[in-house]
């Protein structure tokens, strides 16, 4: 029975920063989403056009499952802001007796969400989709992007250190 710890929230909110700051914590390995992405999106010969979310969420569903069926600890970073897609990926998976602490981040501060998002518009990352800050807004605009009821809310709004305490003191 392996412990889960789940990140999901819109970009940059701080979901990868805090999954990591956990996993130096714990000695336990993430499976994140941009990495997968990063990876098709970087290989020689594969014809990006034919890439997709469905594609990358494939890929992790399988990764995902075959780490749940044998039961170990392990972060999921996954994006998945929007409530109906997250539901319908979690649905998929068989979560076993695994233990799940699932978090939810959010920055309440658009100052300093929008600061996260010029910089990474100006530093793109091969998983970096987003070509303006008011492409940002306008993605989430219309979207169910909020909590679950078994979600923790952590906003990282405060010091990253402040908000490493919050996920802390969930676990």
């Amino acid at each position: 029975m392996g412990n889960i710890y789940v990140f999901r929230g819109k970009a940059a909110s701080g979901k990868s920063t805090l999954a990591g700051m956990l996993a130096r914590r714990l000695s336990v390995p993430i499976i994140c989403k941009d990495d997968v992405v990063d990876a098709l999106k970087t290989t020689p010969g594969i014809d990006k056009s034919l890439i997709s979310n469905e594609i990358y969420y494939n890929i992790l569903h399988k990764i995902i499952q075959t780490n749940l069926d044998i039961g170990v600890d392990m972060i999921l970073d996954i994006a998945l802001g929007h409530r109906h897609y997250a539901k319908a990926f979690f649905d998929k998976l068989d979560f076993k007796s695994n233990n799940i602490t699932w978090f939810f981040i959010i920055c309440s501060n658009e100052v300093e969400w929008k600061r996260r998002h010029e910089e990474r518009i100006a530093n793109p990352l091969p998983h970096q989709s987003f070509t303006s800050y008011q492409h940002v807004v306008e993605h989430y605009k219309h979207g169910d992007v909020n909590p679950f009821e078994y979600d923790h809310i952590i906003d990282t709004a405060d010091t990253v250190e402040e908000s490493f305490e919050k996920v802390l003191a969930k676990l």
